[in-house]
Parts: structure tokens; sequence; C-alpha cells
């Protein structure tokens, strides 16, 4: 029996080839005994991999003829994304996804979020309001401990998620979650404590301002917190602009 993470690697590795266009669209792999040569992986294992990734729409397996790279963005779905996200590059224990990836990334998500929020609004139980207070509060009592924070935003976007309580977005969040979590990791540790500060108080104002039926409905409370994941962006873009000038000491 092969052994687990064998395919494992042999995902890793094409994956990471293929998202760094390293193997192009169309190319056509070397055989699958010379595949498990230079990967020094046993064929069992390496079948299982291809299998892997041609069910991901990543390859096509032609018998008879070959493996052939297919163009991911063309045909692959969030699977791949999903699975991108939790490889780490095998030397520097880093994800091979790059920065300007995951902004197209939060690109998405400021577009998807607000749509979910808007669904829980409407759906909100007082139960599921003091739920939702109380993570607010933690974070704001949290600021100092960064890792704690980001641990608090991923539940706050999973309850708003559950409450929205539509199949299509509860599979898309489970499938996203190593992307909702870079994205708030890179977040939470490319800005300073008063403007993450802000963003926590924004949070409790808009919760506030929606339960007491004063000036926002659930639309309103949407597009106001879309308008602030726009401005947080921009704020990482920023700092990570800052942080690439910043020379290595």
């Amino acid at each position: 029996m092969a052994n687990q993470q064998v395919p494992e690697k042999v995902v890793r590795i094409l994956m990471r080839d293929i998202f760094n266009n390293k193997l192009k669209p169309g190319t056509k792999l070397p055989s699958a005994k010379e595949i498990s040569r230079q990967m020094k992986v046993d064929l069992s294992s390496l079948r299982i991999g291809l299998k892997q990734l041609e069910s991901m729409n990543v390859l096509d397996i032609k018998q008879g003829d070959g493996i052939y790279v297919k163009d991911y963005v063309q045909h692959a779905g969030i699977d791949f994304l999903s699975l991108l996200f939790s490889q780490k590059d095998e030397n520097e224990q880093k994800m091979i996804v790059d920065d300007y990836f995951v902004d197209e990334i939060w690109e998405f998500w400021t577009a998807v979020f607000p749509e979910i929020l808007k669904m829980a609004a409407n759906r909100f139980s007082p139960r599921d309001v003091k739920a939702i207070a109380g993570l607010f509060n933690e974070e704001l009592a949290s600021l100092d401990d960064r890792e704690k924070v980001i641990e608090l935003q991923e539940k706050q976007q999973d309850l708003v998620v559950r409450v929205a309580n539509n199949t299509i977005f509860l599979l898309l969040a489970n499938s996203t979650r190593p992307m909702r979590r870079k994205i708030i990791e890179l977040f939470v540790n490319s800005i300073d404590r008063k403007t993450l500060e802000t963003f926590a108080k924004t949070k409790v104002r808009l919760l506030k301002e929606y339960t007491s039926g004063t000036s926002t409905n659930a639309l309103g409370a949407s597009e106001k917190y879309r308008e602030m994941l726009f401005l947080t962006r921009q704020a990482v873009k920023t700092a990570l602009a800052q942080q690439a000038k910043t020379p290595s000491p």
C-alpha cells in the first residue's frame, strides 16, 4: 500500500510547478515511470497523486498518449485553490502563493462576504446577535494578541456563514477556509494596532446600529462592511508595498 504522504508530495510538487507556470498549459509530462524516478516515489503513489490532480481538472491523463497539463484558470475549481493555499514550499516553509494572488482572493471575498452578511443579518436571532457581539468585544480586548485576533475573526466569519444557512455559502466557506485564514493573517499582521482597533470598533458600531434599528438595515450594514473591507484591503496593500521597499537586515 502506498504511503499516504507520498501522493501528497506528488500533488504538492506538481501543483507548485503548474501554479508558478513552470509547467505551462498544454505541456506533456514525462512518462509515469520517468516522473517516478525524478521524484523518487513509487509508481503506485505517483498514480494516486496524478489521479487526484486529474479529478481537480489540473491534469489530463490520456490513455496510450500521455499526461498533459490543463489550464487551471479555465478548468480547475475551488478545491484547487483550497489545496493550493494549504501547500507550503518544502525548503522555505511558506505558502507558494504570493501576496498579489492573495489580493485577488481578497477582492473576491470583498464582493462575496457582504452578500453572505446581508443574508445572515435578515436571519439573526437574539442569541446570534449576542454571540457575534461577544466575539467583537473579545477581539477588542485582545488587540495585543495577534494570533487571538486572527482566531476570533475567523470565528466571526464562520458564525455569519452558519447563520446565513445557505448550503452553497456553507460549502464555499468550508472550501475557502485556508484562503480566508491567509487573508486574515495578512491583514492582522500587516497593519498597526490603531488600524486594527478602528476595524474592530467599526464592527461593534455597525452591529449596534443594526440591532437598534436606528439607521442601518441589513442592506446598509452589509454595504458599510463592504466599504470597510475595501479600505482594509487598501491598507494591507500599502503596508506590503512599504515592506517591499524596506531592505532586509
